[in-house]
């Protein structure tokens, strides 16, 4: 068990991180700013604050990461992890509760699908935009050996007809929402990226999302991978492109612009690692200084997720162990002592008294 876990005052999250976040700013960054900056407007008049958007990541954006994040300034909206439609319509209360965590913080959310049936897709998506949602994204780039065994997420990179038709679909039961697509650049060659991106740019998104590496590639490093994004960007003319892959720190996201032209960027894992990565990053777009990162600012972040995790729903440490593994490392002192730890409650102590510690 955890050495905090005993005799601490009430659980109580620190003080917000960011009180006025440099995201929310994006609708007064004149013209000729940043791309990063510009609002990304979606079809039907909603907006998103800024092209510097967070991943989706499965397990880990729930409801207490969700609120401490919106509560600290350091996001401006939500992609939402993929729902998956299979063989039936789901069910207006099922909608509901997938997007609750998100639109329970205020922010415009853009609910992602991954289906096969265009008529279930379809019906899904407009059944998410009357639940709250400003936009939908179809997955194309879930990499799962499960997801594409069944021929769903990545698989349908070698169907390029079947995504014009799905994002063609899509589009006819959203005529006044906000579509999008993420894409990986294949599934086993970045060849094929050329022939899915022409059925994109024919049916022209709001905005894509594009992870360089193929499925078949994971999250390996690939050496000049970054290459395949300028490559997607000539081919996308007039279309909003949003980088992701590797973008872990405020230098990566702006050296991803340089390198090949995207117009906005999305970070998940660099987001559990650093939760105020997104800001930073608007910050050194607008040429603001950026805060930086300490053990104090990750640790004050991690201990009010577990807080809220534990005021919410107590038991097992779950999400918060796995921010802490990317935030610490599985060698870190503090990662082991929350690794033991029994509960949300316990695990949450532990980290108050961590963070009383800290050195920056």
């Amino acid at each position: 068990m955890c050495r905090s876990g005993g005799t601490a005052g009430p659980l109580r999250p620190g003080p917000l991180l960011c009180p006025v976040c440099p995201l929310r700013e994006a609708a007064v960054v004149s013209a000729g700013g940043h791309p990063y900056l510009q609002p990304l407007r979606l079809t039907g008049g909603a907006v998103l604050p800024s092209r510097i958007l967070p991943g989706p990541m499965e397990g880990i954006t729930t409801g207490s990461f969700c609120a401490v994040l919106a509560a600290a300034g350091q996001v401006s909206c939500w992609v939402t992890p993929f729902l998956r439609v299979t063989t039936g319509l789901p069910r207006p209360a099922r909608l509901r509760l997938h997007l609750s965590p998100y639109l329970s913080t205020g922010l415009p959310v853009v609910a992602q699908v991954m289906g096969l049936d265009l008529g279930l897709l379809g019906a899904t998506a407009a059944g998410l935009v009357r639940a709250g949602a400003v936009g939908v994204d179809l997955n194309c780039a879930c990499p799962s050996r499960t997801v594409v065994a069944n021929g769903a997420g990545a698989a349908r990179l070698r169907h390029p007809e079947w995504i014009a038709a799905a994002l063609q679909a899509l589009r006819q039961a959203l005529p006044q929402a906000g579509l999008g697509i993420k894409l990986r650049s294949g599934l086993t060659d970045p060849a094929e990226m050329d022939d899915v991106l022409a059925a994109v740019a024919g049916a022209a998104p709001d905005f894509v999302t594009l992870h360089y590496r193929t499925a078949a590639e994971g999250y390996a490093p690939v050496e000049g991978g970054w290459e395949r994004l300028a490559r997607a960007r000539t081919r996308l003319p007039g279309v909003v492109l949003i980088g992701c892959g590797d973008v872990d720190s405020t230098e990566a996201a702006l050296r991803l612009h340089r390198q090949t032209g995207v117009d906005g960027v999305a970070a998940a894992r660099g987001l559990l690692r650093r939760p105020w990565l997104l800001v930073d990053i608007a910050a050194a777009c607008a040429g603001r200084p950026t805060a930086g990162a300490d053990r104090r600012r990750a640790l004050s972040s991690l201990r009010d997720m577990a807080v809220a995790a534990a005021a919410q729903r107590p038991g097992r440490t779950g999400f918060v162990l796995e921010v802490a593994r990317q935030m610490l490392g599985d060698d870190d002192a503090l990662f082991r002592e929350l690794s033991r730890c029994q509960t949300l409650e316990q695990a949450a102590r532990c980290l108050q008294a961590a963070t009383a510690v800290a050195v920056p």
